[in-house]
C-alpha cells in the first residue's frame, strides 16, 4: 500500500477562485455600489492626489511640479490666516456646540415640560432648514445700519454696530449660524441618550438625598460621555468644513477674517481671485483632511484614555 501524499491546503487565489465561484451570486448583487465607489469616490481622491502634485488651471495642459504646490500654500499668508480663523472657530463653536445641546436636551427631557414634543419639533426645524436661506436671513440681519439687529439694539441705545465689516465682530454671526444650525441635530443626540438612562438610578439618587445639580454631574454627565466624544468629534468636523456660512453672510471677509478651509480651497479652484490654481487647491484639500485626521484621532485618544484612568 503506498503512503498518500501529504495534505497541501489551497493557496489564496485557489481559495479566492472557489469562493467566488460559490457565492458569483451574492458578489453581483452587491457589484454596484462597488463600481459607483469606485467611479464616484475612490477615482476622484486618485485624481485630485495626482493633481495636487501638478500644476494646472484647468484649460492648458497639467505641469508636473512635484511638493512646489504644497510648499506655496503653507507659505503661503492667507492660508496661515485661514487656519488661524479655523483654530479661532474651534474655541468658539466647540465648546458651545456641546453646552448647548447639553442643557437643552436636559430641559426637554423633564417629565413636568408640557408641550415637550412641541417645544423638540421647533428646535429640529434648523437642521431641516435651508442653509443657504437662513444665511441669507443672517445677512440682513446683521447688516450694517439697516440691519434687523442694529435696528433693535438702536432703539435702546447700542449700537449700530459694523457686525460684516468689523474683523472683530465678524466671526459672531459665523459662530451664531454654525450654531443654530445644528442645535436641532446635536439636541436630538443628547435626548437619545438621555432616554437611554434608566430611571431607577435617579430614583436611588433621590432617596439617598442628591440634588437635581449631583444628579446631573455625578450620574448624567458621566453616563452621557459617549455622547460627548460624539459631539465633540462632529462638532470638529463641521468647524473645519464650514462653506456655506461664511461664501454666504461674510464671503470671508473682512480681510479674510472669517476665510474657512473649504471657502479657501473654493477660491483657489475656481479662480474667483485670479487665475483658477486647481493644483494648489487640491494640495490644500489633503492638507485638510490630513489636519482633520490628527484632530480627531488625537481627541478620540485622547477621550479613550480619560475613560480607561
Amino acid at each position: 500500500m503506498q503512503p498518500s501524499a501529504p495534505y497541501r491546503p489551497p493557496s489564496r487565489w485557489q481559495a479566492f477562485r472557489r469562493v467566488l465561484k460559490e457565492h458569483w451570486q451574492d458578489y453581483l448583487f452587491i457589484s454596484p455600489f462597488f463600481i459607483l465607489f469606485a467611479v464616484f469616490f475612490a477615482y476622484p481622491i486618485f485624481w485630485a492626489l495626482q493633481l495636487s502634485f501638478q500644476k494646472w488651471d484647468g484649460v492648458t495642459d497639467p505641469t508636473w511640479v512635484g511638493l512646489d504646490n504644497y510648499r506655496f500654500v503653507l507659505r503661503d499668508p492667507i492660508t496661515r490666516q485661514m487656519f488661524y480663523n479655523t483654530f479661532r472657530f474651534l474655541i468658539l463653536i466647540v465648546p458651545l456646540g456641546i453646552m448647548l445641546p447639553l442643557v437643552l436636551g436636559v430641559l426637554l427631557n423633564l417629565s413636568f415640560l408640557r408641550f415637550r414634543g412641541i417645544f423638540r419639533t421647533l428646535i429640529f426645524i434648523p437642521t431641516v432648514s435651508s442653509l443657504v436661506g437662513i444665511g441669507i436671513v443672517w445677512k440682513l440681519l446683521f447688516g450694517a445700519a439697516n440691519g434687523w439687529l442694529n435696528a433693535v439694539l438702536s432703539h435702546v441705545g447700542l449700537g449700530p454696530y459694523k457686525w460684516l465689516k468689523d474683523a472683530h465682530l465678524a466671526q459672531v454671526p459665523i459662530v451664531t449660524l454654525a450654531l443654530w444650525g445644528s442645535i436641532g441635530f446635536t439636541t436630538l443626540i443628547v435626548l437619545g441618550g438621555l432616554q437611554a438612562i434608566d430611571e431607577d438610578i435617579y430614583d436611588a439618587a433621590k432617596i439617598d438625598g442628591a440634588s437635581p445639580f449631583s444628579q446631573f454631574w455625578q450620574i448624567t454627565l458621566p453616563l452621557l460621555r459617549p455622547i460627548v466624544v460624539f459631539l465633540l468629534i462632529t462638532t470638529t468636523i463641521m468647524v473645519m468644513t464650514l462653506f456655506s456660512q461664511p461664501y454666504i453672510v461674510t464671503e470671508g471677509g473682512p480681510s479674510n477674517q472669517t476665510l474657512t478651509p473649504l471657502l479657501h480651497i473654493y477660491r483657489i479652484g475656481v479662480g474667483s481671485t485670479g487665475a483658477a490654481r486647481i493644483g494648489d487647491a487640491s494640495a490644500l484639500t489633503f492638507i485638510l483632511s490630513i489636519v482633520m485626521i490628527t484632530v480627531v484621532v488625537m481627541q478620540f485618544l485622547i477621550t479613550r484614555r480619560r475613560e480607561s484612568d
